[in-house]
Formats: structure tokens, C-alpha cells, sequence
């Protein structure tokens, strides 16, 4: 019984992912044009090397929302699978309070984080950084109403939010580019979260409007370690990733920041599989632990997915970014660097199947491994801003070292964790 009912779940794992995953291809053909024709044009290579910092700095600020929206979507997946959908209210409705607070604390860091953040990133577009954490910020809450529609199995409404998040994506930046330049970027790339947002909460609204149960109020000393134990692990990861951010634009001259900004809308490609079966695997992991049921092939699956594709497009890359780049309008001056679009491709691929990793593991409730992320963190932090690299080929090595490290880490990991279940089959 517990192995047809393990069956069912891949099956419908899949189905579900395979509906997510068309829609939000379709979507991310539009976005591919967005990124890599569009914001270069409209932006100079100043403005271009700002983007990805003043992004991380906003996901730092996030940081705090994204843990919240975490364990709470953690819970509403447990609720949903129980058939608590008092609860579930009760959890939407005091969830989005909460995230109002954590908004006005961000804005409040921000503004005093602002001129040091302007003077570091030689940018004069103050602006741009409140935009920046605001983008931040709304892009760790959709999650939470995401992940609802997730728990109740809405993944139609969830194709559609993507189908209409990129025509919107690309009309906001098509406006806003000429008219506002690096501030004009954060505007857009608000508008799909903005949209996103408006189609789950239209989805949700019943669900909102009816009686509301307080009762998962009593989880919220477990809650609150679990929320702890996910925040760690995100912080780590955020301070690192806004090391990496910050000593690219610092060392590097800004035609080489530009060049990687250019080289990873490329890379990360390699992250949208990844993307789609991490928005599906993360109910599912909840809903087979509620059950007492283990969830290890569906982790491994994304993982090898994620770890197979991305290889192929770093190939792929290889052949054909450098031809590619002497024929798209404005990219000619990034050429000699197209070669390195396929080994940042694979730091990206190894990041992302990671992550994956993570993820499944936060839904679980497992966190061994934060044992080796947060020291891997803080090492890699460190090395970028200790080993500051002056060329691109040197920031890329240092990249790839880390995201490798990780995955031997995580490959490790896996690795043990197969062997318990093998030793508790036999007893």
C-alpha cells in the first residue's frame, strides 16, 4: 500500500512538474529576450555592472521575508495535506501582516545603508537601491502565496501566473528603460511579481474570505527553530552570494562587471528546470513526510535533471556564444569573453542543483546540512572579498571552486543519507 501510494506521488510529481514546466518555458522565452536584448541596450556598462549587486543587496535585506515565507509555506503544505483549510486561512492572513513588517524594517536598513552602498558600487542612483531592496522584498513574498496555491494543488493557476508574469516583464522595461534607466530596471522587474501576485491572491481570495483558525499559533515554538534553522542556512547563503556580487563590481572594471552580467543571463538558463521542479518538490517532500514516506528519488531526479541539463547547455554555449555575441546588435565588445559563458554556466548548474537540495531538505525538516554549508559560506565569502581578482577569468575560478566544494559536499551527503536507509531496510 505504501508503495502504490509512493508511485502516485511520483506520477503526479511529474505531471505536475511537466504543466509547470512548459508554461513557464513559454514564459522564459520572452524573458530570455528581456534580458539579453533588451536591459543591454538600455542600459550603459556602468549602469549594466550595478544590476546584479544592488539585486543582491536587495536579496540580503529579503532575507528575513524569504525564512518567513518558508516555514510558513511549510505549514500551509501540512495544513492543505491534512485537510485544514481553517488553518491554512488563519496562516495566509497572519503571514501577510507579518510580511508588512518586515517591509517597513527593510526600507528602514536600506535607507541607512544607502549612501555606503552608492559609494561602493560608483553608482549615483540612490533610487535604484530602494528599488532594488523593494524588488527583493516582493520577490521573497510571492513565494508565500505561491506556495499556497502549491499546497492546494493549483498548478494550473500557478502556469498561468507564469505565462502572464514575462509580457508583463517585458512592456514594464520596454517603458521604463529609456525613461529611467537603472531605476527604470527595479520598476520592471517588479511588474511580473506584481502580476504573480494579483493572479494567486485572486485564486486565494475564497479561501481568505472564510472562517480563520488560529490554531497553528501552538506550533509556534517549533515554528520558530525551524524558521531559525532555515535562516542560518539562507543568511550564509545570501552573505556569500552578496560577497560574490560586490567583488565583481569592486575589482573588476566595469566592462568586465558588464561582461559577467551579460555572460550570466546566459548561465542562468541552466537554473529554469531547476526553477520549475524546485516550485513542485518542495509540497510534495512536505506531503510524503507527513505521511511517513521518503521522498529521496524525487530529490535525486531533480537533482541529476538539473546537474545532466546544465552540462549539455554549458556544451552547447561552448560552440555557439561566441559566434552568437559578433552578431547580436551591442554584444560584439563582450566576444572575447563568450568562452566563459559556458564555465560560469556550470557554477550556476552546480549552485542550483544544490539549492534543490536544500530545498527538499528544509521540507523535511533536515538540516545536517547546514554542518558544511555555513563554513563553505563564510570561506567563500571571505575569499572573494580577501582575494579580490582583477580579470574575469579569475572571479569565474573562484565561483566554480566554491559552487564545487558544495556540491562534493552535497554529493557526500546524499551519499550517507542512502546508506542509513539501507542499514534501517535490513534491520
Amino acid at each position: 500500500m505504501a508503495s502504490s501510494t509512493a508511485e502516485r506521488l511520483r506520477k503526479g510529481f511529474w505531471l505536475n512538474a511537466a504543466l509547470l514546466f512548459l508554461a513557464m518555458r513559454s514564459a522564459d522565452a520572452l524573458n530570455a529576450v528581456t534580458g539579453l536584448w533588451l536591459v543591454p541596450r538600455g542600459l550603459d556598462e556602468g549602469a549594466l555592472g550595478a544590476v546584479l549587486p544592488l539585486t543582491a543587496f536587495g536579496a540580503a535585506l529579503a532575507v528575513p521575508a524569504g525564512v518567513l515565507s518558508t516555514v510558513f509555506s511549510r505549514t500551509l503544505c501540512r495544513a492543505a495535506v491534512n485537510g485544514d483549510f481553517a488553518v491554512v486561512r488563519g496562516l495566509l492572513r497572519d503571514a501577510l501582516g507579518a510580511s508588512l513588517l518586515f517591509l517597513g524594517l527593510a526600507l528602514g536598513l536600506s535607507a541607512a545603508a544607502m549612501p555606503w552602498l552608492c559609494r561602493i558600487l560608483r553608482t549615483p542612483h540612490a533610487p535604484a537601491g530602494y528599488l532594488a531592496v523593494g524588488s527583493g522584498l516582493l520577490a521573497a513574498f510571492v513565494p508565500l502565496v505561491l506556495s499556497a496555491l502549491q499546497a492546494l494543488g493549483k498548478f494550473g493557476a500557478l502556469s498561468a501566473a507564469s505565462l502572464l508574469a514575462a509580457p508583463a516583464r517585458f512592456a514594464a522595461m520596454a517603458l521604463l528603460l529609456p525613461l529611467a534607466g537603472l531605476s527604470g530596471y527595479f520598476l520592471g522587474q517588479t511588474a511580473p511579481l506584481a502580476v504573480q501576485l494579483a493572479v494567486a491572491l485572486a485564486v486565494l481570495w475564497p479561501l481568505l474570505r472564510g472562517n480563520a483558525s488560529r490554531a497553528w499559533r501552538a506550533e509556534a515554538p517549533e515554528m520558530a527553530r525551524y524558521g531559525l534553522r532555515v535562516g542560518v542556512g539562507a543568511l550564509a547563503g545570501a552573505a556569500q552570494g552578496m560577497a560574490a556580487a560586490f567583488a565583481i563590481r569592486h575589482a573588476l572594471p566595469e566592462a568586465d562587471s558588464a561582461g559577467y552580467y551579460v555572460l550570466s543571463r546566459f548561465a542562468e538558463i541552466a537554473t529554469y528546470c531547476g526553477g520549475t521542479l524546485g516550485a513542485v518538490l518542495f509540497p510534495y517532500a512536505v506531503a510524503a513526510s507527513e505521511r511517513g514516506e521518503d521522498s529521496a528519488r524525487l530529490r535525486n531526479g531533480v537533482f541529476f535533471a538539473m546537474l545532466g541539463g546544465g552540462a549539455l547547455l554549458a556544451l552547447l554555449f561552448l560552440a555557439l556564444l561566441t559566434p552568437l555575441f559578433r552578431l547580436l546588435p551591442g554584444y560584439a565588445p563582450y566576444a572575447p569573453a563568450a568562452p566563459l559563458g559556458a564555465y560560469l554556466t556550470l557554477a550556476v548548474t552546480l549552485n542550483a542543483a544544490c539549492a534543490a537540495h536544500f530545498a527538499h531538505a528544509n521540507a523535511r525538516g533536515d538540516f545536517r546540512y547546514l554542518k558544511y554549508v555555513v563554513p563553505l559560506a563564510l570561506g567563500g565569502s571571505a575569499l572573494y572579498l580577501s582575494l579580490p581578482c582583477r580579470t574575469l577569468a579569475g572571479m569565474l575560478h573562484l565561483l566554480f571552486l566554491t559552487a564545487a566544494a558544495q556540491t562534493l559536499c552535497v554529493a557526500a551527503d546524499m551519499a550517507r543519507a542512502r546508506r542509513q536507509r539501507g542499514r534501517d531496510c535490513q534491520a
